[in-house]
């Protein structure tokens, strides 16, 4: 047991000398990744592989949607952004610094991406192409196991 007269008061409990671990992480505590992100850098790497493959009926690869190619409508497009910046690069970037506010801005980005690629395989259901390309419905799986890796990682405390 510590002697409660050396330790600073505000890290330990008062009765038992513990640390404590109510609150929520120190803005500058790295978080452990471990094996989990394994799993996340080959999601990045599928993402990456399904954007070369086709999205749309048009036969628009995923880079070509991104980029702007006339005839591909909204959702799509703004999946593909999202994608791009949470998927790919909001996720190299917390796996290199390994900091808990990115962590939560990863996996709430990677959520709203999967949402949007919902809607993105939706409004090519609806529309009068020939529906989604499998490039698309791969980039969607990738986002959603990226964001349910993320949003694991925010909720624990490693």
């Amino acid at each position: 047991m510590t002697d409660p007269r050396t330790t600073d008061p505000g890290t330990t409990e008062p009765h038992t000398g513990r640390p404590r671990t109510d609150g929520p992480p120190p803005r500058d505590a790295r978080v452990d990744f471990g094996a989990g992100a394994l799993v996340a850098a080959v999601a990045v790497l599928v993402l990456l592989l399904a954007a070369v493959l086709p999205w749309t009926g048009l036969g628009a690869s995923g880079w070509e949607v991104v980029l702007g190619r006339p005839g591909v409508t909204v959702l799509p497009r703004l999946f593909g952004t999202l994608a791009v910046v949470f998927g790919v690069v909001g996720t190299a970037v917390t796996l290199l610094t390994a900091r808990w506010p990115l962590v939560f801005v990863t996996a709430a980005g990677c959520a709203i991406t999967s949402v949007t690629g919902l809607w993105a395989i939706w409004s090519q259901n609806t529309s009068a192409g020939t529906g989604p390309g499998g490039g698309l419905w791969l980039a969607l799986l990738a986002m959603i196991v990226l964001a349910g890796r993320w949003a694991a990682y925010a909720f624990s405390r490693r």
